[in-house]
Formats: C-alpha cells, structure tokens, sequence
C-alpha cells in the first residue's frame, strides 16, 4: 500500500511514499536532517518537483536506497588526511593552522563520470572537444613541431614564441571551460588538506557544472531538455542536503566553482524554455560561494571572478620568468592587434555593434590613405581556431603594444588573459570586461594597466580608438607595460603537482578565500 504525506518546510515541497519498490526521505528529524530530498537510482535528489519523480519511483528498491546511505556514511565519517601525531605530524599540524580546506568526496557522477563519457562519447559531444579533457585539463599539449612547420621562412619571432628552452612543455590547448577540472586537480595536491570538514575553513565542492551542462545547451532532443540540464544540479543539492555537516552550516563556508559564466546557471527552475540550468536559483546556493570566470558585478551573493585558463602553465618558477623576459624583450611592431570573430549587428548579442566599428577602424588604416599595416592588424578567429592555436594569438599579441578587448556573447573575454600573459596592454570599452570582475588577480587602478574607451564613443563613431591610442606618450605605455609583466603570474594556472614559490591565480584565490573565511 503506498502512502503519501506532504508536507510544507522551509519552501521545500516534502514528500513521503513507501512501498516495496519506491521511498521518499522527508523527516525533519529524519537521516542526517534529509529534507526535501527523494532517493533514486540510489541517489540523493533535491525534489522541486515532487510529480516527476513519483513517476520515476517504480525502478528504486530499498536495496538501493540503503547503499546510498552507505556511501554518505563512509564518506563522512574519515580519519584526518593530515596526521597530528609525532613531531614532523605537530609540525604540519602548526604550519596548516587556519589553512585547512576539505573537499567533498562526491561520486563520480558529479565529475570524473563526465570526463570518462565524454572521452568514450562515439560520436562526440556536440560543440564539446573532449580532447580538451586530457592532460587533467589543461588539454593537449603543443608539440615542438607547430613551432617550425608553419612558417618555417618567417622571422625568429614565430619559432621563439612558445618555443623557448625550457618551455617546450608549458604550452597546452586548453578550453576557456575546464577550469573546474585544472581546479579539482590543484585542490588534490593542496598541502593542508582534511578529511575532517569541522577542521577546515572551507569545503570545496568538486562538482562539473560546465561539463555536465555545455553538451546539453547545444543538443538536440531529450538531451538538450530542462529535464536533462536540471537532472545533475537537482542531484548535487540532495547529495548535500544529505550531509550533516552541510546540514550544520546551511553551506555558509562552502565553496563552488562555475566553468561557465553565471548567467548560464540562473535560469528559473520552472522555465523549461529558458537558457541553462537554475543551479543558482536553489535557495540551498544562496550562502556558498561561487568562483566563476564572469560573475554579475550587481551580485555580490554570486561570488568572485577568476581569470579565464590561458594556454600556458609552467612548472617552475624558473619556467615563469623565463616567459617574462621573452615578454618584455618583445620588439612589438604592431600597435593594436584585434584578434576575434566578426558579428553581425545584433541587439541580443552584448559586443556586435562595438565590434564591427573596431574592425572597420582597423581595416582603414590599411587602406587609403593610411596604407600602414603596423598602425593595426586583424586576427579572424573564424577563418582561424584561435582557441585551437594559441601560438597564433601569442605570435599576434606579443607583436603589438595593445589589444582591443570588446565584449562577446557576455561582457568578459578570455582573450583579456591570453593578450595580458604576452605582456599587451587591454583596451576595454566596457567596465564589467575586467574592473567588475577579477579584484583578487588585477589591479584595483584600472588604468594602471589598460585604456578605456565608452563603448558609446566608439559605436557612433565619435571616437577613433587606433589614433586615440597613438598620441598615449610612451612613457605611459612603459609603465603600463612594466605593470602587467609584474602581475602576470597572479593569471597563470601552473601544472597540478608543481612546486612553485611565486603564487599562481588558484594560490591567490585559496588565499582569498581562507581570508575571507576567517574573517567571518
């Protein structure tokens, strides 16, 4: 006979139903304070739809049910990572005091299910280059014989650019969406470590939002469906729900990070016509913190921005400045380069008109009456994969003073990063490209390292940015080039496993992130 009771508790639609094949948990008092949370296919569910899943039910067995509780209990209840015993154990025990960061434990289905499928996918993933995965992240790895097939006659300048000695090894194709990958790596060789959550600062949650969602936002049929793009989010709240230490803290000193800009994560829950998931719309994510590489600057609850992963990731100190002398060493003949794809004029689309004037600009000054290819130059990332050759954009950014940083699809650019770690100073033409977004890696004075333009300015041709930018005395660009070359590492994310002493993007956001913590 099934029961079912319903219940109202903290704006959670509670369900219970029992019978042989099928079980709903909603005790208030219940596992490990389980709320509005179902078990299927032995799994905890956050259940915002309770018809949905009473429909779904009749494949669950007590059995299964049983073995979910198991993992939760075996994965909660851990002997310290970290030992205190014995002298060199008090010495670390000392050294990671106010350190301590716990990272969940969570089944593969949240992260490295998501690698394998897609590494396995026959045929692949649509709009996703599983071979992005590799390398834990950061992608395939450039060989020395890029650097020498494709311009084999031209200068020294294309065979030097990433091929340095002792560089050779540094350079990958990394995805501007991987960084929850490159990050879960970092955090594995993190040395203050706890397997005891009530030790640490914070607890990361190891979960790939962007991996599970890209494929789905892009598909056809059932799996591009708000059904298949809420089914792991869902998951991931009753998988904490079913935690007591998330249960103690309401999440408040826990910490998430987003591969994908929030935007794709807002969607309200119940618009099965809108774009993404509404992974942040659960009330339950309103007290963690997001990292994301494009965060809403109007939302401080939607947490801090990171710099987009670029192509180079050292593993030595030795290794980095080595890359910053090549930097400030560069003879830079060009003055503005634009490297990017050409939009139509479209409302919808945040950066098409400025766009389209800046390569209109810049093409004039190869034409007539100009005739000076050096004044600007245009990279065309759709005849071009840029994001598939990074030496390409290297080669043009190390080769020009600036680089014209118009927004895209959404404000930030992951080309911001490529063209700062060449040492070419951003122009931006909208505040939230950079200033709103990346407080912990750049500096809090703007025009320390960039140029700003009004994006109206530029739109109606009020302003004309190539000759703007050639009366900025070189003094200044000195300056600001000195600036970035010193801040370059703060952008860089070196190899997991590696011993640098000069603090990376992921140090400077831990060290944020344990501060903050502290603080509160």
């Amino acid at each position: 006979m099934e029961e079912r009771i319903r219940k109202q508790h903290h704006h959670h639609h509670v369900w219970m139903v029992s019978s042989m094949l099928a079980m709903v948990i909603c005790l208030s008092a219940g596992l490990y304070g389980l709320m509005g949370v179902v078990v299927q296919d032995g799994w905890f569910h956050y259940c915002p739809k309770p018809s949905v899943f009473l429909q779904q039910l009749a494949a669950n067995t007590r059995s299964e049910f049983q073995e979910a509780v198991q993992y939760h209990q075996h994965r909660s209840i851990l002997p310290n990572r970290v030992s205190s015993q014995g002298p060199e154990g008090e010495a670390e025990e000392e050294s990671c005091m106010g350190r301590y960061v716990h990272v969940y434990d969570l089944p593969p289905f949240f992260n490295q299910k998501l690698v394998d499928d897609c590494l396995g996918a026959d045929p692949p993933w649509v709009h996703t280059h599983c071979e992005d995965l590799t390398n834990r992240g950061l992608g395939e790895r450039i060989n020395n014989n890029i650097f020498s097939d494709s311009k084999k006659n031209d200068s020294d300048l294309y065979d030097n650019v990433l091929a340095l000695p002792g560089l050779q090894d540094a350079w990958y194709k990394t995805n501007q969406f991987t960084l929850e990958l490159i990050y879960h790596e970092r955090f594995k060789h993190y040395d203050c470590l706890t397997d005891d959550p009530d030790k640490a600062i914070f607890t990361y949650i190891p979960f790939y939002s962007a991996l599970d969602l890209t494929p789905k936002l892009f598909g056809d049929g059932v799996s591009s469906n708000a059904a298949a793009r809420d089914r792991a989010c869902q998951r991931l709240i009753g998988w904490l729900q079913a935690s007591r230490h998330w249960e103690r803290t309401g999440g408040k000193n826990h910490v998430l990070l987003l591969g994908r800009i929030v935007w794709d994560y807002t969607r309200r829950e119940f618009d099965d016509h809108g774009w993404g998931n509404p992974l942040l719309s659960f009330p339950e994510m309103e007290n963690v913190t997001k990292l994301s590489i494009e965060i809403s600057p109007t939302r401080e609850d939607q947490g801090s921005g990171i710099p987009y992963p670029t192509a180079f990731h050292p593993s030595s100190d030795a290794q980095i400045a080595s890359w910053q002398t090549r930097v400030s060493s560069s003879k830079r003949e060009t003055l503005v380069v634009f490297a990017g794809v050409p939009r139509s004029d479209n409302k919808r689309v945040a950066g098409s008109s400025i766009r389209s004037e800046l390569m209109k600009q810049c093409s004039n000054y190869s034409q007539p009456p100009h005739n000076n290819n050096k004044m600007c130059s245009l990279l065309s990332c759709s005849v071009i994969d840029c994001e598939r050759n990074p030496q390409l954009l290297m080669e043009a950014f190390l080769n020009a003073v600036f680089c014209l940083q118009p927004p895209g699809d959404s404000a930030t650019r992951k080309g911001v990063f490529d063209c700062l770690i060449a040492g070419g100073i951003p122009v931006f033409f909208d505040p939230e490209t950079a200033y709103m977004q990346y407080h912990w890696h750049l500096p809090q004075n703007g025009s320390s390292y960039s140029v700003f333009f009004p994006r109206e300015a530029v739109v109606n041709g009020s302003v004309d940015v190539i000759q703007e930018l050639q009366r900025i005395p070189r003094s200044a660009i000195a300056s600001m080039q000195h600036t970035i070359n010193s801040f370059l590492p703060n952008l860089l994310y070196s190899k997991p496993g590696s011993n640098l002493t000069t603090p990376d993007a992921f140090d400077i956001s831990v060290q944020n992130l344990l501060h903050r913590f502290r603080q509160n």
